[in-house]
């Protein structure tokens, strides 16, 4: 789907004059390689940090494709600049870097420039020039079919739908992950399963005690300081009447019935 539409990263080769090819490999290497349907409302909102853009719904914006109309060209021997128009924000500029070689056929060449008034679907890697958002196209193509538009739209909304979902699940998963890694250290330590975590404290001190007399309140209340002696009173008549404790000498020692 829009994440599996084939357009490398590698096969960029755009970039201002300005721009040494080496810092470019370097930042290319720390994009995503999905190409991101989006809208230019999108680019233009986009949180844009070291040298990276996050969308609001915090998709990474690297290699995007947008969808528009050209209201004007601009062409010079080394380029050719596009204001693409989607509707949802003002005119993005387009870059397209004249990269042919010069013996390449004709017929695989692209058009030197798309007129205006052509809606086109451009797919390259997004930049910042001095605080201006643009886009150095990989591949300009004019629509064939006006249902394109429509279905851009759909994989807009389909990419950030998605994207939603799947950080909505890994936070379920991580919950229920340390919910689970939580009963299986408990189960591990012997704590009885549906117990409170005082009830479980109380049951594995009473536990660990292995001398004949049992453990005593008093040192129950003096490994629990921060407990109100009452709530471990209420804890071990509550363990007693369950069958997980029971008293010994007296009814101030008491030792686990799992022992």
């Amino acid at each position: 789907m829009w994440n599996n539409q084939g357009f490398s990263q590698s096969g960029y080769q755009g970039g201002g004059f300005n721009t040494p090819q080496a810092d470019e490999k370097k930042r290319a290497s720390k994009r995503s390689n999905n190409i991101v349907p989006v809208t230019v409302a999108q680019i233009l909102t986009a949180k844009h940090v070291d040298d990276v853009f996050m969308s609001s719904t915090n998709i990474e914006l690297s290699l995007v494709t947008i969808v528009g109309l050209v209201k004007s060209v601009s062409v010079s021997p080394t380029r050719t600049d596009y204001l693409i128009d989607d509707m949802t924000g003002p005119p993005l500029e387009v870059r397209k870097f004249d990269n042919s070689d010069e013996n390449e056929q004709s017929e695989n060449a692209e058009p030197n420039a798309f007129p205006p008034n052509t809606y086109v679907r451009i797919d390259g890697v997004l930049r910042a020039f001095g605080g201006k958002r643009t886009i150095n196209a990989q591949r300009i193509s004019p629509l064939t079919d006006m249902n394109e538009l429509t279905c851009h739209i759909l994989e807009v909304i389909y990419a950030n739908a998605t994207f939603s979902q799947e950080q909505t699940n890994t936070g379920v998963s991580s919950n229920a992950g340390a919910a689970t890694s939580s009963s299986r250290d408990d189960t591990a330590q012997g704590t009885i399963p549906g117990l409170t975590s005082l009830q479980g404290k109380i049951q594995m001190i009473i536990r660990n005690e292995q001398s004949e007399r049992g453990c005593s309140f008093n040192d129950i209340c003096n490994q629990l300081k921060n407990v109100a002696p009452k709530a471990i009173r209420e804890t071990i008549e509550f363990l007693s009447g369950e069958g997980h404790i029971y008293s010994t000498i007296d009814d101030d020692h008491f030792q686990a019935t799992d022992t």
